[in-house]
């Protein structure tokens, strides 16, 4: 994976910061984010950022793209101005006692591409990082009694389809968090149980456990944080 650069990180900063300005200000809850006057617990599930809504008046195919050039694709799709959406899948990992978010695509190397017409399709086809459209084979019309040829063609995606697709991706994109869970055998790092091994027995709102550690062979409960423990 291509490590982002100073410039490009405060690029998504930014673009991050914005869409969580708009989300507020739509009344929208961010990911994670607890309701007033509510703990969150690392045992709940998060949900992902809400359904997007294509238009409907575009032409929508399948792209693939080259290895590693699906982050230039996608910018030189959006400079001619074709709108892109990538399916993703989500899951929770628990960093330095705290509850990230990880994305990854769900389909490799392809995205659903919008376009306005057969112009504006054969001009993605020229775009860096794009391989090919994705086709489907048809029979080519021509005269009567002719020997019929196969030919491939982009293979054109039905928008209520796309979209129905999509509501059901962010229906489904609760995410459970990964690392640390109920019976789960631990280590602790800190404090002065460090180096004790421990079994987890529950796990508190604000992302606090209630660990087992074995003192001369005898279980003691013991409330840690997060980041006070490391899985085995």
């Amino acid at each position: 994976m291509t490590r982002l650069n100073k410039r490009q990180r405060l690029k998504v900063r930014r673009q991050r910061r914005a869409e969580r300005l708009a989300a507020k200000a739509a009344g929208i809850p961010l990911a994670g984010s607890p309701t007033p006057g509510q703990k969150t617990s690392a045992a709940e599930p998060i949900r992902g950022r809400a359904s997007e809504v294509i238009d409907t008046s575009l032409l929508w195919h399948m792209a693939r793209t080259a290895p590693r050039m699906g982050d230039r694709a996608r910018r030189a799709l959006r400079e001619i101005e074709v709108a892109t959406f990538l399916p993703r899948a989500s899951e929770v990992v628990v960093r330095r006692g705290r509850r990230v978010i990880r994305h990854t695509p769900l389909i490799i190397r392809t995205v659903f591409i919008g376009v306005r017409d057969e112009a504006h399709l054969a001009e993605v086809r020229s775009q860096p990082g794009i391989a090919e459209i994705v086709s489907h084979p048809e029979a080519e019309a021509g005269l009567a009694g002719n020997v019929q040829q196969i030919v491939r063609r982009p293979a054109r995606l039905d928008p209520g389809d796309l979209q129905r697709f999509i509501d059901a991706l962010a229906a489904g994109e609760i995410v459970q968090p990964v690392g640390v869970r109920v019976g789960s055998s631990v280590v602790v790092m800190t404090g002065p149980f460090a180096s004790f091994p421990a079994t987890v027995e529950a796990i508190l709102p604000g992302d606090r456990l209630r660990v087992a550690v074995s003192i001369f062979g005898r279980p003691s409960a013991v409330e840690l944080g997060m980041a006070d423990v490391q899985a085995v």
